[in-house]
């Protein structure tokens, strides 16, 4: 998915060329995101008002704009239209679930979950960006980890335990947590990034914050009484 460089990350501290091209991927890659969570947000409008009707529909164009995004990463403009038609399905999801949470008086539930989604990534973001160490070497820890909290996830769907519920989402928060500072060390050592490659590790980082969102969400719905009828 990415052009990296093989070498260490900061053998040449002061080529003012490494340091304005790591500064103008970082640039590319949050206006990307900037712009994919409006659509996001556009989205979540979009799911309120069709309802759980809406669902599978929004299922489906998630997975199939991502994996069209996979192939035709290099083909502009369509790259930028499946990115941000990506961005509103998952808004269409989302709002599906964060109406569930509305509806049961907890809004305040998501409101707290957004704000340490924030400040998490931040804190998390800047640590892999600025970090002198390539993390590199946590992709495969990371990795195991997500196939397990998946596994455990499909368990947890014919095992309704509350603990083990609750466990899923620790888990996942800290999972995603890895993940962001995972993807922003990888962008601090990226070169030679086309649009494509950029494109893509948008869409990572913009995964990452959504699952950790996710993950909050029930951590603090269960929290506040919401229990397992909040599961998205």
């Amino acid at each position: 998915m990415y052009d990296y460089s093989r070498q260490t990350p900061f053998t040449d501290v002061g080529s003012t060329a490494v340091v304005g091209q790591r500064s103008a991927i970082l640039g590319k890659v949050l206006g990307l995101l900037g712009f994919a969570f409006v659509f996001t947000a556009g989205g979540a409008l979009i799911g309120r008002e069709m309802g759980p009707g809406g669902m599978m529909l929004a299922i489906f164009g998630s997975f199939g704009t991502l994996i069209a995004l996979q192939f035709l990463r290099e083909r502009s403009p369509l790259n930028l239209a499946l990115l941000y038609a990506f961005a509103t399905f998952n808004g269409m999801f989302l709002g599906l679930i964060l109406d569930t949470y509305l509806r049961g008086g907890m809004g305040a539930v998501v409101i707290n979950a957004a704000l340490t989604t924030a400040a998490v990534g931040l804190a998390a973001g800047t640590y892999g960006y600025t970090t002198r160490r390539n993390l590199s070497g946590m992709g495969g820890f990371l990795f195991i980890g997500l196939i397990g909290v998946l596994v455990a996830s499909v368990v947890g769907i014919f095992v309704q335990l509350p603990l083990l519920y609750i466990g899923i989402s620790a888990v996942a928060a800290v999972l995603f947590t890895g993940f962001l500072v995972f993807d922003l060390n990888r962008i601090a050592n990226a070169r030679g990034a086309t649009e494509g490659m950029v494109i893509l590790m948008a869409v990572s980082v913009y995964l990452d914050l959504i699952n950790l969102f996710l993950a909050l969400l029930r951590l603090f719905g269960f929290a506040a009484g919401g229990g397992g009828g909040s599961r998205d």
